[in-house]
């Protein structure tokens, strides 16, 4: 059995855009705000914050869904949309899937009878968006570096889901990888599949002959001390959430070239990031209606 629903879009970046485009493609009716170039019958462009943008079953939030001033930033909307406000005119029952939940976050929604997911805690979300944030890291290594990776030293910091793909992706082009893992069983598997493991008590050790260093660790794992033993010419693209894992202005005291890289399925494959979005979307769905979603 299938269940008839209808999405609206507030704000996001190019992946919100073209999951628009996805589901109004596969018959879902859907409300824009944020978006004035999408041409299709199914989607429906307000320019100004309207009460029947509020008519939805699921309301799409941006990932991560807040802006610095605590609200949701909204392309082209003067006013800035906070989330109170947005969710009392919610209807009972709305279903929100957004990004990144905090305590301002917690408490607005806890106000309203409504259903929230953060979809960054969905580990399906999780796993397939390892593959566009893995080749995306290695197009800015490309970008910044006047060497190829084949040959190369690369460093990757943590071997979660990232680093896992991260690592095979690298050593497929040939690059000399090694990973720094915490966990006895994850080193095992990082030589099993022909990278070199080091441990986070071995690490100084390793860092002053990198060309390239990745980090994916939400933690300090660069810091002073160590930037102190990495080679001026090496780059470091961080990966992790904010605010990263390195001493970014050590970095620059030490003339280490260094990127803090976030949300890049949505910057060099919003295509297959949306993709995704939508994927885990019905997903999410399918287990809160206990039914399959369908457009109309």
């Amino acid at each position: 059995m299938k269940q008839k629903i209808r999405f609206t879009f507030l704000g996001g970046d190019n992946r919100q855009k073209q999951a628009i485009s996805i589901l109004a493609q596969d018959g879902f009716r859907i409300n824009v705000l944020g978006w004035k170039d999408i041409l299709h019958e199914n989607v429906r462009i307000f320019e100004t914050l309207d009460m029947e943008l509020f008519d939805c079953d699921v309301l799409m939030l941006p990932i991560p869904y807040g802006n610095p001033s605590g609200g949701i930033h909204i392309t082209g909307l003067d006013a800035d949309l906070k989330l109170e406000p947005l969710m009392r005119n919610l209807k009972s029952g709305t279903v929100v899937i957004f990004g990144k939940e905090d305590e301002v976050f917690s408490e607005a929604a806890g106000k309203f009878p409504i259903s929230c997911y953060d979809i960054l805690k969905e580990e399906s979300f999780s796993v397939r968006n390892a593959v566009p944030t893995a080749e995306g890291a290695i197009q800015r290594a490309m970008e910044r570096t006047d060497i190829t990776l084949h040959k190369a030293n690369v460093l990757i910091l943590g071997y979660g889901r990232i680093g896992r793909v991260l690592s095979g992706m690298l050593r497929g082009i040939g690059s000399n990888v090694t990973v720094e893992a915490r966990k006895n069983e994850d080193m095992a598997w990082i030589e099993e599949n022909g990278c070199k493991a080091v441990s986070l008590k071995e690490l100084d050790r390793v860092l002053g002959t990198q060309d390239i260093i990745f980090n994916t660790v939400p933690a300090m794992m660069l810091d002073r001390p160590r930037l102190a033993k990495i080679n001026p010419e090496c780059i470091i693209i961080d990966l992790a959430s904010h605010p990263g894992g390195v001493d970014f202005e050590a970095a620059r005291d030490f003339g280490i070239h260094t990127g803090h890289d976030l949300s890049l399925p949505g910057i060099v494959a919003p295509r297959s990031a949306a993709r995704i979005i939508c994927q885990v979307t019905r997903e999410i769905l399918k287990r809160h209606f206990q039914y399959d979603v369908m457009g109309g």
